[in-house]
């Protein structure tokens, strides 16, 4: 197999992981927000941000 056709399937690998990857993250936030409530999520992205800064 030649070298362009294995740089040609890692890159396929590499976009679907980061589309896996985004999915997976929306789906963790949907259950988030429907377990917690919008306000409690929200609240809790902001406490996080004041602690980094």
């Amino acid at each position: 197999m030649s070298f362009t056709f294995w740089l040609s399937a890692l890159a396929l690998i590499a976009v679907m992981g980061l589309l896996v990857s985004i999915f997976a993250a929306g789906v963790v936030y949907a259950v988030r927000v429907r377990r917690q409530g919008i306000d409690s999520v929200l609240s809790g992205a902001r406490k996080r941000r004041e602690l980094r800064t």
